[in-house]
């Protein structure tokens, strides 16, 4: 018998864990898709709130974490915080079945409720006062066409300087070559893809006692060729040119291929397992980035001559 209540108690203690999972879950899934999952507040685990606030947690992994400004503004609001390092070890702890609800897209929103039919007998009751407000609405409108178009006043009506809509400025040559081109001849900017981003933000650089993290690459609006390096023998074994439209980034890592050049290898994203070869994939970009103390990113471009050499060994900020 007491073994028995004793099921019956954990049982109803994991369905209303489970319950509020499900709960917790369905409140992350109304976010942004810029929003990281394991981004809360210290007293509303699925809570955020737009900007910096000093109630912001991280809660990927252990105790719920502090996160300074910069950090919540140019990672955890930002669709590159898929790239943070205590991102990518959350994912790796946290529950398959729990991964998937995180990343669940947004419910979609209710079947608005028709309204119900109107009464009759109020139909009926409001029909004649209906039709004496068309008769005023006719009798002014006429009344107005009159005055408007009519000679009722011999003159010409002047607009009223309130007016919303004004005459086309008249377009003057101009010999000038600095001149800008209306908004109606530039062109409009490309569309970013989902995981890239209009600009790209500076980042401060590395400090003494920062930890190196990985290295990232950048690149821009462009057309690049990437290469497929055998893992085994470092032979390229197949080659594809992608586009971007915008500014995107991925974490790399360096290999060393059979025929001695330096290939920066993806390691995630859509692109995972393709790299890019100085110069030959375009114009691309390669940084390390470094966590301080408090888990801020601080990143420093290579080179380019280091694009070309496999590094011998961690990199280290500038004293």
């Amino acid at each position: 018998m007491f073994g028995r209540r004793k099921r019956e108690e954990e049982a109803a203690a994991e369905a209303a864990r489970e319950a509020e999972r499900h709960a917790l879950f369905a409140r992350l899934a109304e976010r942004p898709e810029h929003i990281c999952p394991f981004l809360g507040l210290a007293d509303d685990r699925p809570g955020y709130v737009d900007g910096v606030s000093d109630e912001h947690r991280c809660f990927a992994f252990g105790d719920p974490a502090p996160l300074s400004a910069e950090q919540q503004t140019r990672v955890c609001q930002e669709r590159g915080y898929g790239n943070c390092p205590r991102y990518l070890r959350g994912v790796l702890v946290i529950p398959t079945e729990e991964l998937e609800a995180l990343r669940q897209r947004r419910a979609p929103l209710p079947e608005p409720v028709a309204a119900p039919p109107p009464d009759d007998t109020k139909r009926r009751r409001g029909a004649p006062i209906l039709l004496l407000l068309a008769a005023l609405v006719l009798l002014v409108g006429g009344a107005g066409a009159y005055l408007l178009f009519g000679d009722g006043f011999g003159s010409a009506v002047v607009p009223s300087p309130s007016a919303s809509l004004t005459p086309a400025p008249t377009v003057e040559p101009s010999a000038s070559p600095s001149a800008e081109p209306s908004p109606s001849e530039t062109a409009p900017p490309p569309s970013p893809s989902p995981s890239s981003q209009a600009t790209p933000t500076p980042e401060p650089t590395p400090e003494a006692g920062d930890e190196f993290a990985f290295y990232e690459v950048s690149v821009g609006p462009d057309s690049f060729t990437l290469y497929e390096v055998d893992d085994a023998d470092g032979d390229v074994t197949d080659t594809r040119t992608t586009s971007f439209g915008g500014f995107s980034f991925a974490r790399v890592e360096p290999v060393r291929g059979s025929d001695g050049e330096v290939y920066w290898e993806t390691q995630d994203g859509d692109l995972t397992g393709w790299s890019y070869r100085y110069p030959d994939s375009g114009d691309f970009r390669v940084s390390a980035v470094f966590l301080n103390a408090a888990g801020d990113r601080r990143s420093a471009y290579l080179e380019e001559d280091e694009l070309t050499v496999f590094p011998e060994a961690t990199p280290a900020p500038d004293a």
